[in-house]
């Protein structure tokens, strides 16, 4: 998770940004997302490497 509502008190609606990270293929410490999900107003927003981006997992 990289981002959440702490504070349920908070004037916001609940949100959640998480992602998946992929792995040199040289063994190099570099860090790449390669999906980042958004969770907001009971949908899931995802966007993954290549562009494709998908709402509740659909195109």
């Amino acid at each position: 998770i990289l981002v959440k509502v702490c504070h349920p008190a908070m004037d916001l609606p609940f949100f959640k940004i998480s992602a998946k990270h992929e792995e040199e293929e040289d063994g190099t410490e570099a860090f790449r997302l390669h999906e980042v999900y958004t969770d907001i107003y009971g949908a899931q927003v995802s966007l993954k490497k290549g562009h494709h981006v998908l709402i509740n997992s659909k195109q």
